[in-house]
């Protein structure tokens, strides 16, 4: 088995992007996808430099990736970056804001694609695997 094949076998149910802000990079963003088609789809979300959060969503006929990011993004607590992240990332309110506006829009989940949505919020989507 070649090097490409061992590849597709490896991530054939996986996808993963980076998310960037004026070309740096801020966030990742992997899928792993059911083995069948009504089966729940994970979401795993990470802001870099904070904890890594995990959604999903299952059943068919509509964009699962999307209701996984916001089932994901939910569980992003506000609170806690805002407490947190000053006193160890030394983050400054507009880092702050960077990181609501990045919450607030994946945790939309009515029409737009998730990566659509980060975009449209000034986000760039890269896709990596």
């Amino acid at each position: 088995m070649g090097i490409y094949d061992q590849h597709d076998k490896a991530f054939s149910r996986v996808s993963a992007f980076v998310v960037a802000h004026e070309g740096k990079r801020v966030a990742t963003i992997a899928f792993k996808f059911p083995a069948d088609g009504a089966g729940r789809l994970y979401a795993y979300v990470h802001w870099l430099g904070e904890p890594m959060v995990r959604g999903f969503a299952g059943g068919f006929g509509y964009d699962k990736r999307s209701a996984a990011c916001a089932d994901a993004a939910r569980k992003l607590k506000r609170e806690d970056l805002a407490r947190i992240a000053p006193l160890t990332h030394g983050a400054s309110e507009s880092e702050l804001a960077l990181w609501r506006a990045f919450r607030d829009t994946l945790i939309k989940d009515g029409g737009y694609h998730w990566d659509r949505n980060l975009e449209t919020a000034g986000f760039a989507v890269w896709q990596a695997v």
